[in-house]
């Protein structure tokens, strides 16, 4: 009961002292708001000074921004090139030596300065990776207080090798390029030709994983007119695909080879006509339908 008593009589001091109800009332009707205001002028006037330099003077903001990155991982110490430990992950074809290898060398070129060149350790050494290791698409870089550096990769997943001004690159399948090497888990890999073929690499993609049974059997595919497909298989059927609707062309094709002897003698299936097939049957195939 003592206890419950007093505060009751605390609360009751609180809510009927005069001068704690005018400090109370200061706070929430003149201080608050003032406060309120206060911080939305100062956000404005940040922003509406983003916003000039930006249209005016970019150059200017760009030497903010880089004296504020070298002050804030400079005297916070993120940007302390000594580690005493790396820790890679994500790697598959980019070797762990070759990683800690253009980590290394990005420490001995690290400028610690303030001048517009400043960069942090971190972001040079993301950049670095991304310059001399090409199988590798994205780098995230962190560290572990006090001095662990910690690099985790994602690579392209090879999807074609294209040809193209003589020369061959392992694509991915939004068409990012990687310089070919002469490896035997290749050899069987879909071969892309034609101006931009890459570019348009993902639209062979899409329609390849409606049906695997046959998308394995494709050997090469051409861009034609940087417009539409002719798709070549192994057993040189030629496909020559439309410009639009490819999925609804291919599930026709697809239909098409799940019928008993429907490929037979054929030398090439034309789907450039919407709802319509054109077949074509080599020499042989032909004698013998002309007997029927």
């Amino acid at each position: 009961m003592p206890m419950s008593s007093n505060r009751e009589k605390i609360r009751d001091f609180l809510i009927t002292n005069g001068i704690l109800r005018k400090v109370k009332g200061a706070f929430r009707y003149k201080i608050i708001p003032f406060f309120l205001k206060a911080i939305f002028l100062i956000l404005t006037l940040l922003l509406l000074t983003f916003a000039t330099l930006k249209l005016f003077k970019p150059s200017a903001l760009e030497k903010v921004y880089a004296k504020s990155s070298f002050y804030f991982f400079h005297y916070l110490n993120l940007d302390n090139y000594e580690f005493d430990q790396i820790n890679i992950s994500g790697n598959n074809r980019v070797s762990k030596d070759q990683i800690i290898e253009v980590a290394n060398f990005s420490k001995k070129n690290f400028l610690k300065n303030s001048g517009s060149d400043y960069r942090p350790l971190i972001q040079n050494i993301i950049d670095e990776m991304k310059a001399k290791l090409p199988w590798i698409n994205n780098v995230v870089v962190s560290r572990s207080m006090p001095n662990i550096l910690n690099i985790s990769v994602s690579e392209y997943e090879p999807f074609a090798i294209w040809q193209n001004d003589g020369k061959k690159y392992i694509i991915d399948k939004d068409g990012n390029t990687v310089p070919f090497e002469a490896e035997e888990e290749f050899n069987r890999m879909i071969i892309l030709s034609g101006n931009a073929a890459n570019i348009h690499a993902r639209s062979l993609f899409n329609i390849f994983a409606i049906t695997s049974d046959l998308s394995i059997n494709v050997y090469s595919a051409t861009w034609v007119g940087n417009r539409r497909w002719d798709i070549r298989f192994e057993n040189g059927l030629l496909i020559k695909l439309p410009e639009t609707n490819i999925s609804n062309a291919w599930s026709d094709l697809v239909r098409l080879y799940k019928m008993p002897g429907s490929i037979v003698g054929l030398k090439m299936i034309d789907l450039r006509i919407k709802d319509k097939i054109y077949l074509e049957y080599d020499d042989s195939a032909m004698k013998e339908l002309k007997k029927i």
